[in-house]
C-alpha cells in the first residue's frame, strides 16, 4: 500500500477518535441531561471569595460592618454576631477550605449561651423579633452566605421557645427575602436559582420567583396568591413575541443548533411558561408550551421544567429541613451541619438515577 495513503488513513482514524472522545466528554459534563451545560454556559462562580469581597446580591453585617457585634434584644433573649475563633494552624485564605467566619450566639434570660448558626457571612434579618410562622410567638431570622465555595445564600428561621429550635433552613443561589404583609403575615420570597443554567445562557436566564409562608413548622407555597407579580412578566413577553419569531422557533431543530439561533425567542417563551407554572396555572403553561415550542421537542422541555422545579426551592416543601434542637453549648457547636450529599439525598437521588 502507498505509504502516503497509510499515513492519511492513520490521521483520519486519529481525528475520528478525538471527535468521539470530545463528544463523550461534553455529554458527561451535562450532569442533568438537559444539555444546558453545552449551550454557552458562561463564567462559573469563583471557587472561593477573598476575605475582603462582599456578596453582590445582599448586605451582611458580619464581618463587614464595624459594629456587627452589637447586642440585639429580641424578646427576653439577646443575640450577638461574633467572629469565629480561627485556629492558629488554619490557613483559610491559602487552602481554600471556606471555613465559617461568623457565628450567631443566642443568650437566654437564664441558661448558657447557644450557638445557633455559623456561616462565611451573617446578618440578622429585620423581621427578627416578629411572628414569622403565625404561632403568636417571635422568631429569629438569620441570613448567611457561604463565601462562593458552594454558591449559596442561606436563611435560618429559629423559634424562641424555652428550648429554641431551628424551624427551617433554606439554601439558594439567590438572596432570600422575608416580607411583612399588611395582615402581619410574613412571605418568604426568592428567585428560584435552579433555572439559572437552563437551555439558554445564564445572562439571559429566566429565573422565576417563589413565594412561601411558614405556618407553624410547615412550609406552604403561596405563589398563586400573587398572580399580578407573574402576569406582568407574562404580558411583557407576549407583547414582544412576533408571528415571524414564533414560526421560526417552532420550525427549529434542537438537535441541529441547540436553539443557539433562537435564544431571544426561547427566553420570551420560557418567561411565559415558567411564570404560569410557578403561579399555580400549569394548564395555561402547557398550552403556551404547545403553542410556541417546536412540537417535536415540547415533551422533553416539559419534563425538564418539571424536573428542575421539583429540585429547586419548592423541594423545601417535601423535605425535612427542620433539624432537631439547636440549643447546644457554644463551645461544642463550632460548625453547622453540612447539607445532605446529593448521592444520599432522597430528593435528588431519583433524579440522578433517571
Amino acid at each position: 500500500m502507498d505509504p502516503i495513503a497509510v499515513m492519511k488513513n492513520r490521521l483520519l482514524f486519529l481525528l475520528l477518535c478525538s471527535v468521539f472522545a470530545f463528544s463523550i466528554l461534553a455529554r458527561a459534563q451535562d450532569a442533568d441531561g438537559d444539555d444546558d451545560d453545552d449551550v454557552m454556559p458562561g463564567p462559573r462562580p469563583p471557587a472561593l471569595m477573598k476575605p475582603t469581597d462582599k456578596p453582590a446580591g445582599a448586605q451582611f453585617a458580619c464581618p463587614y460592618e464595624k459594629d456587627f457585634q452589637q447586642v440585639h434584644q429580641i424578646g427576653t433573649f439577646k443575640l450577638r454576631l461574633l467572629p469565629v475563633k480561627v485556629d492558629k494552624d488554619d490557613k483559610d485564605d491559602k487552602d481554600g477550605d471556606g471555613d465559617p467566619r461568623c457565628r450567631a450566639v443566642l443568650i437566654p434570660p437564664h441558661g448558657r449561651k447557644i450557638n445557633i448558626a455559623t456561616d462565611w457571612a451573617l446578618s440578622v434579618d429585620p423581621v427578627s423579633g416578629t411572628d414569622v410562622n403565625g404561632d403568636g410567638k417571635p422568631e429569629i431570622v438569620l441570613n448567611g452566605y457561604s463565601g462562593g465555595l458552594h454558591c449559596c445564600y442561606t436563611s435560618y428561621i429559629i423559634s424562641l421557645d424555652r428550648k429554641p429550635q431551628l424551624l427551617h433552613l433554606f439554601s439558594n443561589s439567590a438572596p432570600i427575602k422575608f416580607e411583612k404583609q399588611p395582615d402581619g403575615a410574613t412571605v418568604i420570597r426568592a428567585a428560584d436559582g435552579v433555572f439559572g443554567y437552563f437551555i439558554i445562557p445564564p445572562a439571559q436566564a429566566v429565573v422565576p420567583n417563589v413565594l412561601l409562608q411558614m405556618k407553624g413548622d410547615q412550609l406552604v407555597d403561596v405563589s398563586s396568591q400573587f398572580p399580578e407579580l407573574y402576569d406582568k412578566q407574562i404580558e411583557q413577553a407576549r407583547s414582544e413575541l412576533t408571528p415571524a419569531a414564533i414560526a421560526s422557533f417552532r420550525n427549529a431543530d434542537y438537535h441541529t443548533k441547540l436553539f443557539t439561533d433562537q435564544f431571544p425567542t426561547v427566553q420570551k417563551v420560557l418567561t411565559i411558561v415558567l411564570n404560569y407554572v410557578y403561579s399555580g396555572r400549569e394548564e395555561k403553561a402547557w398550552e403556551a408550551l404547545k403553542d410556541y415550542w417546536p412540537p417535536a421537542d415540547a415533551g422533553r422541555a416539559k419534563s425538564l421544567i418539571l424536573e428542575r422545579r421539583n429540585r429547586g426551592l419548592l423541594a423545601n416543601l417535601k423535605c425535612d429541613c427542620r433539624p432537631a434542637l439547636v440549643a447546644k453549648d457554644v463551645h461544642r457547636a463550632k460548625r453547622k451541619p453540612s447539607p445532605p450529599d446529593e448521592l444520599s439525598d432522597p430528593r435528588i437521588k431519583s433524579i440522578i438515577d433517571d
